[in-house]
């Protein structure tokens, strides 16, 4: 794999540009930014998830799983 950066072309649906374009805007970050962290962060926890972990999310002392379809 190659450092260089390449170029590639998606279509988001609606719900996922609406997602881009507020990350983008609250975090200060370029659309493309998010988009790399976005990708890195999914690989990171389908690996995850296909290793047998369990990801969950803690909030004000409650615990929820976090599943994706």
């Amino acid at each position: 794999m190659s450092d260089e950066p390449r170029r590639t072309s998606v279509v988001l649906i609606p719900r996922a540009q609406e997602a881009l374009d507020l990350t983008a805007g609250r975090m200060g970050l370029s659309k493309t930014d998010v988009m790399n962290r976005a990708l890195q962060a999914y690989a990171f926890l389908e690996e995850q998830m296909a290793t047998g972990a369990t990801i969950l999310v803690r909030r004000d002392g409650s615990t929820e799983e976090v599943r994706f379809l």
